[in-house]
């Protein structure tokens, strides 16, 4: 297992992922998860167990809560993580406690729930994924992790239940307190204590295994898939594209460009956009949140420079039927309809009427550490799968996929959900490095070889949240250290993939570090961790530095 911080992970039994974190959560009254001040914390170990105290104190409304941790592994395998914590003024929160991870691989995969009053269920982990809680008044949850051993984790301290993660992307199972059909947002009172803990217990017989060992190899396998149409964002704020920025977007052979408005915006706007498509020789999606009458933009309706439209509604998740017609009725029928937000939306709602179905997608919605984004991107595939699942027939299209979220569905006070970070809350500065360039790899490559979306859109042109930075360079070079005027390595990423027309399934013996997306005959490499990898694909050895790329050309 590996701890920082208060946070434990990737707990192992050999190569077996047994857990996949522990951790303690403060979700503010907008659903924002904050991050906890490590006070202090002391780590002693032996070779056959070990132990960690360490005090923890939140911040912005959290600020009053301290809590203490202790964190013990003993001989036989059990591992235990109890805290402790009381406020000592009040505070409000969504949630407040520990949470457990299970790798999303688990799906499907039959367990035993032990709920609070002590009855026990056969069940399962879901294999689609659910739209509600698949499992609830939990106190412990039972899977085979080998053939003959059993992994029990254990809760106390509060009433837990699950919710199938892969709704937002993430690569696991999520195991909760308190439950959700409980009124929030709550008040903590000074003085109030939380106890919780967390178990995990191994019995039966364990089987020979050692850590993963043996040399990283690709595979390039004989399962293609048709490529998806590949589309950019242009700027949310408006910004005006230069000659230099038409030219770089031109090389990349885009199939379309998104523009987000509002039906009451002045009309040049979606002019200007048209303008700007024209120019890269891509075709327009216009994004058009109704907030009134949309009569204007009648004129527009047999355009041959727009693809199609994109309708959602401001005061719902999901477009409405009646929504769609009244939009139709004026647009005529390129029209397409979904969400603005996750796929979850899509899970719950299930709209019906469009022909062309939306939504987004970003890695960020629960964790944002370099760790959890990388591994929330294969889950991507597993949404393409299940939004083809529910419309067989439909155009698919994802859009858009950005780094982090473009804003919090769940705010009730926007005016309060301030950044946890110096830059805006949607801007993250890993969109400059080469960190962005192979998470996009590893997106599009879980996506493309699902074979189950026909487009998608990814990030905007240029600034912060682009594929390049414009002339004038970053509004806070110290917080995004970009170079003024030139591409970032995710540019390369699309240069690479442009125009190419199949993809090809590639299998990594270690996908967790070293994974690749073929297309046509072109193979880009991408490094998933922080360390420099080395791997072998079919007679060469490449080499990549820590979140590093490498194109080649496949192999005859």
């Amino acid at each position: 297992m590996a701890y920082r911080d208060g946070d434990l992970r990737d707990i192992r039994l050999g190569g077996i992922e047994v857990v996949r974190r522990i951790y303690v959560v403060f979700q503010d009254l907008n659903w924002t998860a904050r991050p906890w001040t490590i006070l202090d914390q002391q780590v002693r170990q032996t070779d056959d167990a070990f132990e960690i105290e360490l005090t923890a104190r939140g911040t912005f409304d959290a600020a009053p809560f301290t809590w203490t941790g202790r964190i013990t592994g003993t001989p036989d395998g059990t591992i235990r993580y109890a805290i402790d914590g009381t406020a000592d003024e009040a505070f409000v929160r969504n949630r407040l406690g520990m949470c457990v991870l299970h790798p999303a691989d688990l799906a499907g995969r039959a367990a035993t729930l032990e709920r609070i009053d002590g009855t026990l269920a056969e069940t399962a982990f879901p294999d689609d994924i659910d739209p509600d809680q698949p499992f609830v008044d939990m106190r412990a949850l039972a899977h085979e992790v080998a053939p003959g051993l059993l992994a029990t984790v254990r809760m106390s301290g509060e009433t837990f239940e699950s919710e199938d993660h892969r709704n937002w992307s993430d690569a696991s199972f999520k195991h909760y307190c308190t439950p959700i059909t409980l009124p929030f947002p709550v008040t903590v009172q000074p003085g109030e204590r939380i106890a919780q803990a967390v178990e995990i217990i191994l019995s039966g017989s364990v089987p020979e295994a050692g850590a993963l060992d043996g040399p990283l190899r690709i595979h390039i396998s004989d399962e293609t898939a048709s490529m998806p149409a590949l589309g950019i964002q242009l700027d949310h704020d408006g910004h005006a594209l230069t000659s230099t920025e038409i030219e770089r977007l031109a090389v990349l052979r885009l199939a379309h460009v998104r523009v987000d408005l509002t039906s009451d915006e002045p009309i040049e706007r979606l002019e200007a956009a048209l303008q700007d498509a024209d120019a890269i020789g891509a075709l327009l999606v216009p994004a058009i949140t109704i907030t009134g009458d949309i009569s204007h933009l009648a004129p527009f309706r047999d355009d041959a420079r727009i693809s199609h439209w994109l309708v959602f509604d401001q005061d719902a998740k999901v477009t409405g039927p009646e929504l769609l017609e009244h939009a139709r009725g004026v647009l005529g029928d390129r029209i397409g309809g979904g969400t603005n937000l996750y796929f979850t939306e899509l899970n719950r709602g299930r709209p019906t009427g469009p022909e062309r179905i939306a939504f987004s997608l970003n890695p960020q919605v629960h964790a944002a550490d370099d760790q959890s984004v990388m591994q929330n991107a294969a889950t991507q595939g597993t949404i393409a799968r299940n939004a083809r699942r529910l419309y067989p027939d439909a155009f698919l299209e994802i859009s858009p996929i950005t780094l982090r979220p473009r804003f919090n569905p769940n705010a009730t006070r926007p005016d309060l959900d301030v950044s946890n970070t110096p830059l805006p809350s949607r801007v993250d500065v890993r969109q400059c490095e080469t960190f962005a360039a192979a998470w996009t790899v590893l997106s599009l490559k879980a996506i493309a070889e699902s074979g189950c979306i026909d487009a998608v859109t990814y990030f905007e042109a240029t600034g912060w949240e682009g594929v390049m930075e414009r002339a004038e360079g970053s509004p806070q070079p110290a917080d995004f250290p970009s170079t003024p005027g030139s591409p970032y390595r995710v540019y390369d990423v699309f240069a690479a993939v442009a125009g190419a027309t199949r993809v090809t399934r590639a299998v990594s013996t270690h996908p967790d570090l070293v994974d690749a997306l073929v297309v046509d005959d072109i193979v880009v490499i991408a490094n998933a961790s922080p360390v420099p990898q080395t791997v072998e694909i079919g007679s060469r050895t490449v080499t990549l530095d820590p979140y590093g790329i490498v194109t080649i050309e496949r192999e005859a």
